[in-house]
């Protein structure tokens, strides 16, 4: 059974973002190493986190850009990939239209990521348009499809 929680325990925030299989996917070139990186503390940011009887295994940060539209960063660690990662985002994308002003929900991939793209997809996430150049990863500048979901 799948448990989402809204969380401000920033080390176990920290834990997961900065997991190995996790954080090279989520960082840029401005946070290099893993130790350097801190969650932003804010009450306005809804940090959620997906647990089952073995331990915690994903997160979902939600960062208002609007009162109705909200940024996402997820990570989920290897563990849960595939239909459980996906039913513990859309439990959380429900938990969001539940507990908030958010009527959308919006986030960026870098292109070559396909992986995640399929994943935001199967989640139910449309694309809408490219960020050109907006992410340095290796000293270079990738695209950004950026996708997104509205309440339903």
């Amino acid at each position: 059974m799948i448990k989402i929680t809204r969380s401000r325990d920033y080390k176990a925030i920290r834990d997961l973002v900065t997991d190995p299989a996790v954080f090279p996917f989520v960082a840029d070139d401005f946070v290099p190493r893993p130790e350097l990186w801190e969650p932003p503390e804010s009450d306005l940011i809804h940090y959620l986190l997906a647990s089952d009887d073995q331990s915690c295994f994903g997160f979902a940060v939600f960062m208002p850009r609007t009162h109705t539209c909200y940024e996402a960063h997820i990570g989920f660690l290897p563990r849960s990939y595939g239909a459980i990662a996906i039913a513990a985002f859309k439990e959380m994308l429900d938990w969001m239209w539940a507990n908030t002003t958010a009527v959308r929900i919006v986030g960026e991939i870098a292109q070559e990521n396909r992986k995640a793209i399929k994943f935001a997809v199967g989640a139910g996430f449309e694309p809408y348009g490219v960020n050109s150049k907006s992410i340095l990863r290796d000293g270079v500048l990738h695209d950004q499809l950026c996708l997104g979901i509205s309440r339903p």
